[in-house]
């Protein structure tokens, strides 16, 4: 939308984006009362950088969540005797080499990874292949960019080959993560201004390239190591305080607990006494006004 605003801004379409961009918090607060060009880049550069801080977090709890994954495994086999370990630790190897097996992945934005969606999504001859018309098929909103979205959904085919949501050995967070890395690789190499947006003149510049027709072999997750052992550690202390924490809180709100209904029991002991005198007492109270003959017994005769 900011990319819009900027060229719609330069061709003066009579668009008022000062009122429509107020909603940002980037504004340039040096001059409020005139709207430019360079408010726009300020806007496209701020909400980048948003967006790159975004993706960091989400390879940070990528990460997060593979020790973690690791973290419950170990802990699991503690509580198994030997036998039963030696058998978890061997269908847990057997399970990454079945995950390992998999065909060729094609190197991200590569012709050869290009060809494969022409041909398998688009439906056309890879002899035909064309990068001006592969660009407009998958500008899917006609905008004139390939934005993030339409970048990721190019190597749907490619994770196809990886991970199948029915295998057990298959993790479909490790697939989003190999996705957003695939998309940050391309965009690396193709997006020269930075703006997170592929023009067609970008990605036709980028099929130039000798990289393009010769790429390096991709590196899926697989064969990467998410963390250190230092890593792991430091984090299983940090899971280990975080838990003792949250029992220490636990047991003072259980004592807090206890303590409530102590004064509950208290109370209710304090309500029971007190019927209990107010009863006497009225019984006292009867029997004091109580006209009675000579006897002492009650003058009243009972109602048939």
């Amino acid at each position: 939308m900011l990319i819009k605003a900027k060229l719609d801004s330069l061709q003066d379409t009579g668009i008022d984006y000062h009122a429509l961009l107020k909603q940002f918090d980037h504004l340039n607060h040096m001059n409020p009362d005139k709207f430019e060009s360079t408010d726009l880049d300020m806007l496209i550069k701020a909400a980048t950088s948003d967006l790159e801080d975004y993706d960091k977090t989400r390879h940070e709890e990528f990460k997060k969540y593979e020790m973690m994954k690791e973290h419950e495994r170990r802990e699991y086999l503690k509580t198994l005797n030997e036998e039963k370990r030696k058998e978890e630790e061997s269908k847990y190897e057997e399970m990454k080499k079945k995950h390992e097996n998999h065909p060729k992945v094609n190197h991200p934005g590569s012709k050869d990874q290009l060809k494969e969606v022409w041909e398998e999504t688009d439906g056309l001859d890879p002899n035909d292949f064309d990068p001006k018309t592969f660009f407009k098929l998958h500008d899917v909103n006609n905008d004139g960019f390939l934005d993030e979205q339409e970048l990721e959904a190019l190597f749907t085919k490619e994770l196809e080959k990886v991970y199948d949501p029915k295998n057990e050995e298959d993790d479909m967070v490790e697939m989003e993560e190999e996705r957003l890395r695939m998309r940050e690789h391309v965009m690396n190499e193709v997006d020269s201004n930075k703006d997170r947006l592929v023009t067609l003149e970008e990605f036709l510049k980028a099929t130039e390239k000798k990289e393009f027709l010769e790429p390096d072999s991709w590196e899926t997750l697989d064969q990467q190591q998410f963390f250190t052992e230092e890593e792991l550690k430091e984090y299983e202390n940090l899971i280990s305080l975080q838990e003792n924490e949250l029992k220490k809180k636990a047991d003072e709100l259980q004592k807090q607990k206890e303590e409530l209904q102590r004064q509950h029991d208290q109370l209710e002991a304090q309500k029971l006494e007190y019927h209990q005198v107010i009863q006497q007492m009225e019984q006292k109270k009867l029997q004091e006004i109580s006209p009675s003959g000579p006897g002492g017994e009650s003058k009243f005769e009972p109602l048939i």
